[in-house]
């Protein structure tokens, strides 16, 4: 094996490292229902309706950025291997994702609490 496939393959795992997390794999991270506690109902309805909106939204960059570097990496991996190096340019929003859906389950769970 030469020093130049070498460097391709290397390169190729470290790009498949990058890839965004599909939202569907994204878990919720822990958030304390302890921080909507003192919220009255009508507030936490509202919370939990943005939250709604931006979990959607978040999700859906999420997905396009997941799609993005799968179509990226078949490109690279098949036809073109320097169309790897855009798979850079896409942002892993799974931390994001994780906190605002623990946000929306600690705003359910203060729902119940209240109910």
């Amino acid at each position: 094996m030469n020093r130049s496939t070498l460097s391709i393959i290397l390169a190729g795992g470290v790009l498949l490292s990058a890839c965004a997390t599909r939202p569907e794999n994204v878990t919720a991270r822990y958030v304390s229902p302890n921080t909507y506690r003192a919220w009255n109902c009508t507030q936490l309805q509202e919370e939990r309706i943005r939250l709604d909106g931006e979990v959607a939204r978040v999700a859906n960059l999420q997905r396009e950025n997941a799609n993005a570097d799968a179509a990226l990496l078949t490109v690279g991996l098949i036809v073109f291997w320097p169309a790897l190096i855009g798979m850079a340019a896409t942002t892993d929003r799974r931390e994001e994702l994780g906190r605002l859906r623990g946000e929306h389950d600690a705003v359910q769970t203060a729902l119940r609490e209240q109910n």
